[in-house]
C-alpha cells in the first residue's frame, strides 16, 4: 500500500479541478485500523484522521496528518 504524502487534496492530482467544498460537509475520525495506523506513523510521525469532504460534484475521502498533509486521496463523483 505505497501511499504518497501532498500538501493539500489538490496536488495529489485526484480531486478535479471544478471542485469545491460544501459548507458544513466534513466528517474527520481517528484512524482506526491498527496496521494502517502504525503505517501512516512510519510514513510521517503524529496524529492521524480520516476525512470525508462533502463537495459541488462528489466527495473527496483522504488522511490528514496533523500538520495538514494528506494521503491516499480519492475522489468519488456523484
Amino acid at each position: 500500500m505505497p501511499l504518497h504524502l501532498y500538501h493539500n487534496i489538490y496536488a495529489s492530482g485526484s480531486v478535479p479541478a471544478g471542485w469545491a467544498p460544501t459548507k458544513g460537509g466534513i466528517i474527520k475520525y481517528p484512524v482506526r485500523n491498527p496496521a494502517v495506523r502504525r503505517y501512516f506513523r512510519q510514513l510521517l510521525p503524529g496524529r492521524w484522521q480520516k476525512v470525508i469532504k462533502n463537495g459541488n460534484t462528489g466527495e473527496v475521502h483522504y488522511f490528514e496528518h496533523a500538520s495538514g498533509q494528506v494521503a491516499g486521496v480519492k475522489f468519488f463523483p456523484g
